[in-house]
């Protein structure tokens, strides 16, 4: 049972360092602290708690599901403490604690994360938590600050921040359409090698002037939950795929491949957002916002 004596911070900051460090020799040594000490302010807070915070496996530590369950809490508290001390500092003062963030598999890998290193970089005091995943994730469940999301957004009960368009092409290796042909009209596609992602039946396409939106159902030459997988399937090949430009431009410009007229339709549009829970923003928020704000504007990077 949690009396209702404060949290101390320093046993926060040391949860903080265990479940980012797995060590806790090493999470001691960072705070200044000897291993002996750091265990028996570990052992005091798991004993008033009530619950163990981390269960030891044969090399380091991992949090419990009471741990797993706590640690966003920890991090809201310190990230707080340090607003506040940045507050009373001034404008100047750096931005602190534990930012967490989602986004899609690809993306982040691709495009994010040399974006997030400029921002550790800008702000040494920061740290990330970043999960890479296709899923879409309950941010307030999951203790998440933000997820960026490739989507058409609708419906969307959060707050969010257009980043940028994220345009997409039908596009083949130059030996498949040498050995297939171009399609010559939207009613050619079906015949077409598709390489489709999983659970997507096929291609929404509008037509070039606008209208309403045709769905083409190619037979598919290759399934996959990878973008990545699908994408090297096409330069090798394979078949005709459905990618965004920041992920197949430089193949596009260096005719690796090569972007099917847009006659035969226009993939539907979708939009590249940061979407975060509604109420005040922590700076560790802010200076993302900030980041991405001038990583993406006025045209992306990889439309440049």
């Amino acid at each position: 049972m949690i009396t209702n004596a404060p949290f101390d911070l320093d046993d926060l900051r040391l949860v903080q360092r265990v479940a980012g460090t797995g060590s806790l020799s090493e999470a001691a040594r960072a705070l200044g602290l000897t291993p002996a000490a750091a265990s028996r302010r570990l052992g005091v807070l798991e004993g008033r708690i009530g619950q163990r915070l981390f269960a030891r496996t044969t090399r380091r530590l991992r949090p419990t599901a009471e741990g797993e369950a706590f640690l966003p809490h920890a991090d809201r508290v310190l990230a707080a403490a340090a607003e506040a001390e940045a507050a009373l500092a001034g404008e100047g003062a750096s931005v602190a604690g534990t930012l967490r963030l989602t986004a899609p598999a690809t993306f982040g890998r691709k495009v994010l994360s040399p974006m997030l290193a400029r921002l550790m970089a800008a702000h040494p005091a920061l740290l990330l938590d970043l999960v890479l995943t296709d899923s879409v994730l309950d941010l307030v469940a999951t203790g998440r600050d933000a997820a960026v999301r490739i989507a058409p957004l609708q419906g969307q009960s959060l707050t969010a921040r257009r980043l940028a368009p994220n345009r997409r092409v039908l596009c083949a290796a130059p030996s498949y359409l040498a050995r297939r042909g171009v399609p010559d009209s939207r009613a050619a596609l079906p015949r077409h090698d598709a390489l489709l992602l999983q659970g997507v039946e096929g291609w929404a396409l509008v037509p070039p002037g606008g209208g309403a939106v045709d769905r083409v159902r190619p037979a598919a030459r290759m399934v996959s939950n990878s973008n990545e997988a699908l994408r090297e399937a096409c330069l090798a090949g394979l078949g005709i795929g459905l990618h965004s430009t920041w992920d197949v431009g430089e193949h596009l410009r260096r005719g690796e491949l090569v972007a099917l007229p847009e006659s035969l339709g226009v993939p539907e549009a979708l939009g590249i957002w940061l979407v975060f829970p509604g109420g005040s923003q922590p700076a560790r928020l802010r200076a993302l916002v900030a980041l991405l704000a001038r990583e993406f504007a006025p045209v992306p990077p990889w439309e440049r």
